[in-house]
C-alpha cells in the first residue's frame, strides 16, 4: 500500500495565472479521481484507471487527487509515495505561459514523515526555467510513543507541527536559492 504524501502548492503569480490555474483545480476531481485530474491538466481522456507507467512518467507518482484548496492559488494535493514532481513541472509549463515570472513552490510530507521537503519551479537568474528538491529523511515524531490521553500530547503535537511546517519552509527556500542561483535541474522545452 502506498504511503499518502500532503503536497502543499502555492502558484506566486499575478491573478491571471492564479484563476486560470485555480479553474483547472476546480475541475481536477477530488478524492480517488485520477483520471479528472489527469484530464484537467494533461488534455488527456482517461474514463477510468490511468496505467501507472503513464502516471509515473508524467505525474511522478502511481495517483494523484486534489484534497482541498487553501486559498486563492494554494492548494492541498495528495499523491502516493512521492512529491509528484513531474506533474510540478506540468503546472510551471502550463502557468508560464500565462505569466512569464509565475513560480510553483511546494512543501510536502511523506505520513511517515520520511521524507519531508520543499520542492520549487521558477525562472533562474537568468530567465532559465529549473526546478529544484531539498528532502530530509530525520524528522522523529515525538508524539509517535506518546498515549492521546498524555497530558503534554497536545501541546507535543502542536510544537512538533510548528516545526516541521519551519523544516518544510526552509528546505523550500533552499530550493528557491538553488534554482535562483543557476543550479537548478533545467526544464526541456
Amino acid at each position: 500500500m502506498a504511503n499518502n504524501v500532503t503536497n502543499y502548492l502555492e502558484i506566486i503569480g499575478n491573478d491571471d495565472v492564479v484563476n486560470a490555474m485555480d479553474t483547472l483545480f476546480e475541475n481536477a476531481g477530488g478524492y480517488a479521481e485520477t483520471n479528472k485530474f489527469v484530464n484537467s491538466f494533461y488534455g488527456t481522456e482517461y474514463e477510468g484507471g490511468v496505467p501507472h507507467d503513464w502516471l509515473f512518467d508524467n505525474v511522478g507518482a502511481k495517483w494523484i487527487y486534489v484534497e482541498n484548496d487553501i486559498d486563492a492559488g494554494s492548494w492541498n494535493i495528495q499523491s502516493a509515495n512521492y512529491t509528484p514532481t513531474e506533474f510540478w513541472i506540468q503546472l510551471y509549463k502550463l502557468a508560464v505561459e500565462i505569466d512569464p515570472k509565475v513560480e510553483i513552490q511546494v512543501k510536502f510530507q511523506d505520513e511517515s514523515y520520511e521524507p519531508v521537503g520543499g520542492f520549487v519551479v521558477k525562472k533562474d537568474h537568468e530567465g532559465v526555467p529549473a526546478w529544484s528538491m531539498e528532502e530530509d529523511y530525520d524528522i522523529e515524531d515525538p508524539t509517535a510513543d506518546m498515549d492521546w490521553e498524555d497530558e503534554d500530547y497536545e501541546e507535543t503535537q502542536m510544537d512538533f507541527m510548528d516545526e516541521l511546517d519551519d523544516v518544510m519552509t526552509s528546505l523550500m527556500n533552499y530550493a528557491h536559492d538553488t534554482v535562483w542561483s543557476g543550479e537548478g535541474n533545467k526544464i526541456e522545452e
